[in-house]
This record gives structure tokens, C-alpha cells and sequence, in this order.
């Protein structure tokens, strides 16, 4: 029992453990069905070589699907504790009391209307996919012509559509909380954003999350044909979903930074006016240089930054957009060495 609480803890365990399952899952079903032979015909040509039919494409696909199937429940339960740690981390900002604050982690909830209404969605997706990726059979959801990996990617596909679904709407939901949470930030300082990194933790750790998702399904595209048409269409969407999922926890706190800035500035303003009329009815009873350092003042808040995302954050957000990229080079690159080492 406390073996299977720390898997479900640990979203990296939890996503490695049932990855490892549905792959010998699906091992054993080759096995089982006498299903090797014709795989090693059709790897005559290269163990990875891309083809457009045969049943080395489809077992290639299905273990892309074991792979998706793993990835996405561990990416789940990482947004959602991704989001409670993150309150938890927002102690001081929030200036609550560690009671306080765990009992607003535990408010995080999802509506059971909108995670049905997203899984129908994501099954609905599901279920028109076959239709998109040629080449298209004539009944592609009739069972009896199946094969035996196809049926693994009909019976998968589903649950992981609607997994990839779940996944969309729960970076979304914890994002949207996240950012409401800003209001509760008891003063922000615009020179010191370091109590407010939690918000870009977060932001980041939801890029990572989605993109992991992506690199994973993107193997097909590299092994597989046919999937040009999903690239095509995904390609740009993955761009723009990876920077909403970065900002979108911190549009929130962007409100209260504008908001302090805006009101630095109406002091420094203020004083600034103060010091020009004193000046102009008493020259000279002012301290000298006093002026000039409103004024260097005033320019120094304009220059402030309205989000608290420095340049790491930048640099590893592009360094995360790489990971599909790296994922599918370094794929590319096992292929060549087992065409090397087998054939």
C-alpha cells in the first residue's frame, strides 16, 4: 500500500510505471498472437524506417500510444500539485499563516460538469482522428477489421485523446486560480519580484508539461507517414498554447504589478511637482541635487518590467520549446544506429 501511495505521489513514477505496463502489455500481446515474424519482414528495410502501411508502422504507433498513455495521467496530477505547491510556496506574498495557506491549496477543485463536457470533447477528437491520418480504411471503426495493433490504437486513443483533453483544461483551470490568487498579495515591491516567482514557476511548469505531451505524440511524425496534415495543423497551435500556458498564471499578478507602478509614479510625480512650485516661490531651499533624483527616480520605476519574468525565464522557455525538437533529432539518431548495429 505505501509502495502504490508513492507512486500516485510522484507523477514521474506514476507516469513511468504505467508506460512500462501498457508496453509489456503490449509486448505480450505480439508474443501471444504469433505477431513477430511479420514484424521482422517488414523491418527488413530498417527497424525504424518510415512507412506509410504494415504492421510495423501500426506497432510503432501503438508504442507511442503505451507512451502517451503513461505521460498523460502523471502530467494531470502534476498541474494540480503543481498548483497546490505552488500556493503553499506563495506564503509570504499571500502573507498567510501555513494553516491558511494549505487550506487554500485544498479550495483547488475542478467542476465534474467541465471535465465531462472536456472528455467528450477530447473523445470526440478521438474518435475523428482516424479519419484525418491516412491512409483512411473504409470503416475505420469497425472491429473486425482490426488488426491487432490497430485495435490497441483504437481502444487507447480514445482514453488518450481525452487525457490530452483533461490536460489542456486542467493548465487552464490552475492557471486561471493561480492568477485570481494575485489579488490576495499583500503589497508588491517593484524593484523585488523574487516573492512573486512562484507565479512563474508555474507558468513554466505548464509549458514543460504540454510540450512533454507534444515531443511524445511528434514521435509519429518522425517514424510514421501520413501525419503531415496533423503537423500542419498543429504546428502553429503548439507555439501559441505553450505561451499562453506560460502567461496565463501570471496575468494576475501583471495587474497588481501595473497597479504598484502606477502608483509609484503618481507619488514620484506628486513629489516632483511639490519640489518645481517650491522651487519657483524659494529658490534655494531645497537640497541640492534633490530635484534631479526625483526625476532619475521616476525614470528608473518607468523602466520597471510589468511581469515578473526575467531573462532565465525567457531562456528556459526556449529551451523547453526545444524538446520536441531534441526528442525527435535524438529518435532520428537511434534509428540510424540500430540500422547500424542490426541490419
Amino acid at each position: 500500500m505505501r509502495r502504490l501511495q508513492a507512486i500516485v505521489k510522484s507523477p514521474l513514477v506514476l507516469g513511468l510505471v504505467l508506460s512500462s505496463l501498457f508496453l509489456l502489455a503490449l509486448l505480450a500481446l505480439e508474443t501471444a498472437l504469433d505477431r513477430w515474424p511479420g514484424i521482422l519482414l517488414y523491418s527488413s528495410e530498417g527497424a525504424l524506417v518510415r512507412q506509410s502501411e504494415g504492421i510495423l508502422r501500426d506497432l510503432r504507433i501503438a508504442v507511442v500510444h503505451c507512451l502517451l498513455a503513461g505521460y498523460l495521467p502523471a502530467a494531470l496530477f502534476a498541474v494540480v500539485g503543481g498548483g497546490r505547491r505552488t500556493v503553499l510556496a506563495l506564503q509570504e506574498a499571500l502573507d498567510c499563516s501555513r494553516e491558511e495557506c494549505e487550506r487554500l491549496a485544498a479550495s483547488l477543485r475542478f467542476s465534474p460538469r467541465g471535465l465531462a463536457v472536456v472528455a467528450l470533447l477530447g473523445l470526440a477528437a478521438g474518435l475523428a482522428s482516424p479519419y484525418i491520418v491516412p491512409p483512411v480504411p473504409e470503416a475505420p471503426w469497425n472491429p473486425t477489421t482490426w488488426s491487432a495493433e490497430v485495435a490497441w490504437h483504437r481502444v487507447l486513443g480514445l482514453p488518450i485523446a481525452a487525457g490530452g483533453a483533461l490536460l489542456g483544461y486542467s493548465i487552464v483551470v490552475v492557471s486561471r486560480r493561480m492568477s485570481s490568487l494575485a489579488t490576495d498579495v499583500s503589497s508588491i515591491d517593484v524593484f523585488d519580484f523574487r516573492p512573486l516567482l512562484p507565479f512563474t514557476q508555474q507558468g513554466l511548469a505548464n509549458a514543460l508539461l504540454f510540450l512533454g505531451a507534444v515531443s511524445i505524440a511528434g514521435l509519429m511524425l518522425l517514424t510514421e507517414t501520413g501525419f503531415g496534415l496533423l503537423a500542419l495543423l498543429s504546428g502553429g497551435p503548439v507555439l501559441v498554447v505553450a505561451g499562453m500556458a506560460l502567461v496565463l498564471p501570471l496575468r494576475g499578478v501583471h495587474r497588481r504589478i501595473r497597479q504598484a507602478k502606477d502608483a509609484e509614479l503618481v507619488w514620484v510625480e506628486t513629489e516632483i511637482k511639490k519640489r518645481r512650485e517650491a522651487l519657483k516661490t524659494s529658490p534655494g531651499s531645497r537640497a541640492p541635487g534633490e530635484f534631479a533624483d526625483l526625476v532619475a527616480y521616476r525614470d528608473l520605476v518607468r523602466g520597471v518590467q510589468e511581469w515578473p519574468i526575467n531573462a532565465s525565464t525567457y531562456l528556459r522557455f526556449a529551451f523547453y520549446l526545444m524538446i520536441p525538437v531534441v526528442s525527435w533529432a535524438a529518435a532520428a539518431l537511434v534509428e540510424r544506429l540500430v540500422d547500424v548495429l542490426v541490419f
